[in-house]
């Protein structure tokens, strides 16, 4: 089996990854749609909220307070802290840019944990893998332009959220012998409720009660697709897992183009296409060499799937998604 999974029902695990994506294009549309009105700061407070609620309730109750413990406090607070810039960037990013182009470029942060696998972790990355990622980066070029003069700045403030979020896989891969999947999830968010607190008062806005709805909508997606991912990974491998991953790609644009009329350049589809290639090549070469790290593999999603052979995971994490 190839690592990652720790089941043997893949339908169940392509029904709970595609889920898992529907989940994870709810917070998006919800929140594109609430950027229009509200500010940045208010929506990455209350979206942290209900989604450390949701987490809170999920590790509480189904797994036991237990898997909460953490080793490495500190380890945590840098993490939450990178996880504030991370979600700052891509939230800024999503009114600006039509919302297919968004998670294009969110695609890129396993290319850049595949580049600095080697400078931050020690991890030997082969020619091939090297070649795939400097492919990808090529799909980069094409979807912004650069030598067009179009080079919109949301999308560099993307790449820098895609950056920051591979840091934050990376570090996952580090934390993931002592931590558990639940503790890496849920000690990302007090660093950006804390930062967001004195921004979103000083321009808070009272919501009605229906954006009071889709600010839950928001928070609740984020924190339901970590629990339907998480459980994906349980119940089959991720080499079968991560291509229904990218289908998100195709949704986002066809909820761009319905909810804001939004329609991606044929530049965008191609360079999309060399991202997308290049991340399912990087999976393929890690799977045969056997470290595969489905964990790093979700854009714009805060989950981490324990690593195969972890000392904690039958302790801490039994009985997730059942």
């Amino acid at each position: 089996m190839t690592p990652g999974a720790s089941g043997t029902a893949p339908g169940r695990g392509i029904a709970l990854m595609c889920a898992g994506v529907f989940s994870m294009l709810g917070l998006d549309i919800s929140a594109k749609w609430l950027l229009a009105e509200y500010g940045l700061a208010q929506l990455v407070l209350l979206r942290c909220a209900f989604s450390l609620l949701l987490i809170l309730l999920y590790a509480c109750i189904r797994l036991g307070p237990g898997t909460l413990q953490t080793a490495r406090p500190q380890w945590h607070a840098l993490r939450s802290v990178v996880m504030t810039g991370s979600m700052f960037a891509f939230f800024y990013a999503l009114p600006r840019m039509p919302l297919a182009d968004v998670l294009i470029l969110a695609f890129t942060a396993p290319l850049i944990v595949t580049a600095l696998s080697w400078p931050v972790l020690g991890e030997a990355v082969g020619p091939w893998r090297w070649g795939a990622v400097l492919t990808g980066f090529a799909g980069v070029l094409i979807v912004l332009q650069p030598g067009a003069g179009l080079v919109n700045p949301a999308a560099l403030v993307a790449l820098a959220g895609a950056f920051l979020y591979a840091l934050l896989s990376l570090s996952a891969r580090r934390l993931s012998g002592t931590e558990s999947t639940a503790a890496l999830s849920l000690y990302l968010f007090p660093a950006p409720m804390l930062i967001s607190v004195p921004f979103a008062l000083g321009s808070w806005i009272p919501p009605s009660p229906v954006d009071w709805l889709l600010f839950a909508t928001c928070g609740l997606f984020g924190g339901l697709a970590f629990v339907l991912i998480t459980g994906a990974f349980r119940h089959a491998p991720a080499a079968l897992l991560v291509p229904f991953e990218y289908t998100g790609l195709v949704w986002a644009a066809g909820a761009g183009y319905l909810i804001w009329g939004e329609v991606p350049l044929a530049t965008t589809w191609l360079g999309g296409a060399i991202i997308v290639a290049s991340g399912l090549f990087i999976l393929y070469r890690e799977t045969r060499t056997h470290r595969a790290q489905p964990q790093a593999d979700f854009p714009l999603q805060e989950s981490v799937v324990p690593r195969v052979g972890r000392p904690d995971e039958g302790r801490r994490d039994d009985g997730a998604m059942g």
